[in-house]
């Protein structure tokens, strides 16, 4: 997937109207099966080590970006905006623990096992090759922040936020 993306920008980059490139980090809600996983205290995270800060945004944060972009006045030329704020995998099991109400900690899954977690997640066996690859970059440290040229956008939601508004969801 990360690749597709890039040679989309790639080719993009070739258009005379302006375009902005939107990179967010990895989702807050990917951890919504948290919710229910975590209550016996761990979180298992792909995220290792798992105090190790990485990307991470709330979908809400990305939709608002892009709808500030729609609507401020034009601009020329190409942009690359980096959208998320540094969080470890431990400071989001403690906002889940948080929301929860009891200590959770993250629990790095071993690399051996991350195919059978991926399809226990519902990816299909055998295809759990690009999921494995955009976490083995994650935690070699490719995808950080900062690339040249990029702006750069803090999210404003915090996983407890995404964590609330689900569990208040599952309530209603």
């Amino acid at each position: 997937m990360i690749t597709a993306l890039s040679l989309l920008e790639q080719g993009f980059r070739n258009l005379t109207s302006p375009v902005t490139f939107v990179r967010a980090g990895g989702f807050f809600e990917n951890f919504l099966y948290g919710l229910h996983v975590a209550q016996g205290g761990t979180l298992p995270v792909y995220y290792n080590p798992t105090d190790r800060k990485s990307t991470m945004v709330a979908t809400t944060d990305i939709g608002a970006e892009v709808a500030t972009l729609l609507t401020v006045p034009a601009w020329s030329g190409q942009r690359v905006i980096e959208l998320g704020s540094m969080v470890s995998a431990d400071e989001v099991a403690e906002q889940l623990g948080e929301v929860l109400k009891l200590d959770v900690k993250a629990l790095a899954i071993p690399r051996a096992g991350w195919a059978e977690a991926f399809e226990q997640f519902g990816i299909p066996k055998g295809r759990t090759g690009p999921a494995e690859e955009m976490f083995e970059a994650v935690n070699a440290g490719w995808m950080d922040l900062g690339a040249g040229g990029t702006e750069h956008v803090e999210g404003t939601t915090s996983a407890r936020q995404v964590f609330e508004a689900a569990q208040n969801a599952t309530k209603a």
